[in-house]
């Protein structure tokens, strides 16, 4: 943590702006990550049965809208309004926790698919595609701890300065 609290200092300024293109493409990645989750959701449980791959898009979309969360009310400059520094760490500590979580279960699920030498189809029983989803979920459960240090030091420095 020490790592990522100095490279968020050097890449965090003053000037950092809360409504440019950089904002604007981090609010679309998370939102086109819900929106991906959610639909994908529905149809590999509904439609194909891979039940694994299905809760692995639906954590997915989950973990991507607390990105969006935190992205909006940092732009929108009601962070401090929202989060406290305690709650903005156990979003960071929750980020880790289903990091570690989601690694492990796609380590397992490329694994097994390779070691049994699975074919991607039948859809329903392809460990390779619920590796791929729950390897979106370490995607976004990373932002989420990414983000949530980032803006858990900006409430912190903001506060430091009263």
């Amino acid at each position: 943590l020490i790592l990522l609290d100095s490279l968020l200092q050097e890449k965090m300024s003053e000037t950092e702006s809360r409504s440019g293109c950089l904002m604007m493409i981090k609010l679309a990645t998370a939102g086109f990550g819900i929106l991906a989750g959610m639909s994908t959701f529905f149809v590999f449980t509904f439609v194909y049965g891979n039940v694994h791959a299905g809760i692995w898009a639906l954590l997915s979309g989950v973990f991507s809208s607390f990105v969006l969360h935190l992205h909006l009310l940092y732009k929108n400059h009601r962070l401090a309004a929202w989060h406290t520094v305690t709650s903005l760490t156990a979003n960071r500590n929750l980020g880790i926790l289903a990091f570690l979580g989601s690694l492990a279960a796609t380590i397992y699920y490329w694994y097994t698919a390779i070691s049994q030498q699975q074919e991607m189809y039948p859809i329903r029983d392809s460990d390779m595609i619920a590796g791929v989803w729950a390897f979106m979920t370490v995607k976004w459960s990373a932002g989420l701890t990414y983000f949530g240090h980032k803006y858990n030091n900006l409430l912190v420095r903001e506060y430091s300065l009263l």
